[in-house]
């Protein structure tokens, strides 16, 4: 089977699974948090720990893992209030205590060992771990929660109401559409046209010029359908034109940016792919590369919206 066939197969049965998880059920986004949480969040830390033991780095491949799953349910719980966690004030304080011990943890580690040559890349590489899927990992719940007038908000962001919304799981569905448009048709267009345009970097000999302008071009169209049938149309959103265009402006240039990112990874680790769970991609970070870099860049995007308007 070839990899454009796996890709397809890939695509018809993920992008269904994945539309009915970001609106069903829309209260509370159980089916993607379960989803993001094990597939991503802690399958993608562990393939990101094994990329370091790749390298030669002696580190316990459940430790990324563990750290990175706690941030994400702390960051769900508290995005949809469970058990009041919002008016529990030192909430804040015990996250912090956390995460600086976790910190000071990855620093102090090898103090009384006595093969202390790789300590510097083991503590560097475990805290990108923590960077590269921790984060993405703590804003997911947020973005699901968007809402234009939210009635009980998060404290702590912009328009993020305490459960899951029609608005979040739209902003979710946008994002989706920013990603998979630029990655998989990139993809159709460099396999198409891209033989002899190839833009020659190291990281990614195969990538060319067809597929780059492709994707970023096809972003457009679809954004352009989002926009039409669920603010004009259908009315579920009440955005400016500019809200929907800006964006994909600067996510033709950024998105490549992370399927780049993790190929300097695996380049680094020697490897061709992150795991093999994944039909035609290979392993988890394979497939969320792009949505790992892109996720916090969308947040702040959104935040800096609802800042200001």
């Amino acid at each position: 089977m070839s990899n454009f066939i796996k890709r397809l197969i890939l695509t018809l049965v993920s992008v269904p699974l994945l539309l009915l998880s970001v609106f069903w059920p829309q209260d509370n986004h159980i089916i993607m948090i379960i989803f993001f949480g094990l597939m991503i969040t802690f399958l993608g830390s562990y393939e990101f720990g094994s990329l370091i033991y790749k390298k030669g780095i002696n580190v316990r491949r459940f430790f990324l893992p563990i750290i990175n799953i706690f941030i994400y349910i702390f960051a769900y719980f508290y995005a949809n209030n469970f058990f009041n966690i919002q008016n529990f004030k030192p909430i804040w304080l015990f996250f912090s205590i956390y995460i600086i011990s976790i910190i000071s943890f990855v620093y102090a580690r090898d103090i009384i060992k006595k093969d202390l040559t790789r300590s510097l890349e083991k503590a560097a590489y475990t805290l990108l771990g923590i960077i590269y899927i921790g984060l993405p990992s703590f804003i997911m719940p947020f973005i699901l929660n968007i809402d234009l007038n939210p009635q009980n908000p998060v404290p702590i962001f912009f328009n993020i109401e305490s459960t899951g919304t029609l608005t979040g799981s739209l902003m979710g569905i946008f994002f989706l559409i920013l990603i998979f448009s630029s990655d998989i048709f990139s993809y159709v267009f460099g396999m198409t046209f891209g033989r002899n345009n190839v833009i020659k970097l190291e990281v990614s000999p195969n990538k060319s010029w067809a597929g780059y302008i492709g994707g970023y071009i096809t972003t457009f169209f679809w954004v352009t359908i989002y926009y039409i049938l669920f603010d004009r149309i259908l009315g579920f959103l009440k955005n400016p034109w500019w809200f929907y265009y800006l964006l994909p402006v600067l996510s033709g240039f950024l998105i490549p940016i992370g399927d780049l990112v993790e190929s300097v990874f695996k380049r680094s680790a020697n490897i061709k792919d992150s795991g093999f769970l994944i039909l035609g991609r290979g392993g988890i970070l394979d497939s969320v590369d792009t949505t790992l870099f892109f996720i916090p860049i969308y947040f702040m995007y959104l935040q800096l919206y609802f800042a200001f308007i």
